[in-house]
């Protein structure tokens, strides 16, 4: 297995545990009684976001964990498929 598929495979596991943690944050805001639908994540991860951004700081003073989590997560994900695509064009 080369670098450039590792670095894809990567890419794939941070993107899916992306939509596993949106799908948490949508159920939150399901719970408090905001409109979001679990299955339009992929769609919608940006706004479902800072939903939850805004009315975890309004309920506690801080932003809630999974806000963190997303961005954290889908920012490797962005940053090893960059990586990968380097790695495969770089090293043909």
């Amino acid at each position: 297995m080369d670098a450039s598929t590792v670095l894809a495979l990567l890419a794939i596991i941070c993107a899916l545990g992306s939509v596993y943690v949106g799908v948490r944050i949508a159920n939150e805001l399901r719970a408090r009684g905001i409109t979001a639908n679990p299955a339009l994540v992929r769609w919608m991860i940006f706004k479902y976001m800072a939903e939850y951004k805004r009315v975890t700081l309004s309920e506690t003073g801080k932003v809630g964990p999974l806000y963190g989590q997303c961005a954290t997560i889908s920012a490797l994900a962005a940053l090893f498929a960059i990586a990968a695509i380097l790695v495969k064009v770089l090293l043909l």
